[in-house]
């Protein structure tokens, strides 16, 4: 078989779209090496793991050529051009890893794109008018344009359904994986380092996820408060994440709680940091309002932390019964569930029982055979 990938985010992302990219590309290579993949991007990023994953594909990687190059047409090669240049390769398939599909494919080539979220259908509040348009557009154009189409959650999919009016009979829920580097063994020399470099020296609760307004961190912080006032220990609340305008408002909210010396926000951390950090929590916490998956929650139990996470979208998928779960907009709710974790001394090893189980359903190998099954409906 011969299948295409929209790999921009592949080369040129290095969270969610990126890391999913990636791991769908290096699963199915993997699980099916018999299957031939050719990747379309428009640039490689000057990054190591941009480069790493460029220079083991690099015969099979496709880029702009000619007046295509220049960083303006960049955008319109991807979404005009590339349906073109991957039709003449006679390719069986055309996967849409990041929710679009290009025009221009020949009719005979079927059609997969993964769809991770509309929350901005959801939530439109949380997006400026323009996105939410340039998004709709994208998002339902390739719904329809798709033989099939992967779903990163029931979630996810009963969205599309709702807002698209999509067939349900060619949706398929395909979870996602882990970047590897959550299945690495974690040396005790290794995290007596990360300890001492972050000064980690009291318990801690650990927020890791982009730090604006869907995701609650202002949320957590007065409920992290009400733990402290009900707990003896001085506990730290450590809040990792891409800074945004938001920020300032989680920031304005520790500084009129008093708590500037409990809760630690840190915008830089290197993503090989991440790993340590949730091994090392108390547990981790995870509030946001809506996700299309919620990877910090598969993040934090790969690490074999237990995790406290939100209600009312795709969290409890991702979590299953190894994780509490609270109304992200309840603070006490919130609070109480995090009391537990700093409280019962074996809720930890009772939430993690039968993990095992539970994380085989998110290994390359079950997801690259899930999305193969998708591939052999076409």
């Amino acid at each position: 078989m011969k299948i295409a990938f929209d790999a921009k985010r592949a080369f040129n992302n290095f969270t969610g779209l990126g890391n999913y990219s990636r791991f769908v590309i290096e699963a199915l290579a993997e699980n099916f090496p018999e299957d031939e993949q050719l990747l379309f991007t428009p640039k490689v990023a000057d990054h190591p793991e941009a480069e790493a994953f460029y220079k083991k594909r690099k015969d099979n990687v496709f880029l702009p050529k000619a007046l295509w190059k220049n960083s303006l047409m960049q955008s319109a090669w991807r979404s005009k051009h590339i349906g073109k240049l991957a039709s003449k390769q006679k390719i069986d398939i055309f996967h849409g890893l990041s929710n679009e599909l290009p025009s221009g494919l020949n009719a005979e080539i079927k059609k997969v794109v993964t769809i991770h979220d509309l929350i901005f259908l959801r939530y439109p509040a949380f997006y400026p008018w323009i996105d939410r348009q340039v998004y709709k557009k994208k998002f339902k154009s390739a719904c329809e344009k798709a033989d099939q189409i992967i779903a990163v959650s029931e979630q996810t999919k009963g969205d599309i359904i709702e807002f698209f009016g999509t067939d349900p009979q060619k949706i398929h829920v395909v979870y996602q994986g882990v970047h590897p580097i959550y299945q690495q063994e974690i040396k005790p020399n290794r995290m007596i380092y990360m300890i001492e470099q972050y000064q980690l020296m009291q318990p801690y609760f650990l927020y890791v996820g982009s730090i604006e307004e869907r995701k609650n961190a202002e949320s957590l912080v007065r409920a992290f408060k009400l733990v402290l006032d009900k707990v003896e220990d001085d506990l730290l609340l450590l809040i990792v994440g891409k800074k945004t305008d938001y920020q300032k408002r989680v920031e304005k909210t520790i500084e009129e709680l008093g708590l500037i010396h409990n809760v630690r926000i840190l915008n830089q951390v290197p993503f090989n940091n991440l790993p340590f950090l949730y091994k090392g929590a108390l547990a981790s916490v995870y509030p946001s309002t809506f996700e299309g998956f919620g990877i910090p929650v598969l993040e934090s139990l790969m690490m074999r932390t237990p995790v406290v996470a939100g209600t009312g979208s795709s969290l409890q998928e991702a979590g299953g019964k190894h994780a509490l779960y609270a109304d992200p907009k309840n603070n006490e709710e919130l609070a109480a569930q995090m009391l537990r974790m700093a409280t019962e001394s074996n809720i930890g090893d009772e939430l993690l029982k039968g993990i095992e189980g539970h994380l085989s359903r998110f290994t390359s190998t079950a997801i690259a055979e899930k999305i193969r099954a998708v591939y052999n409906i076409l």
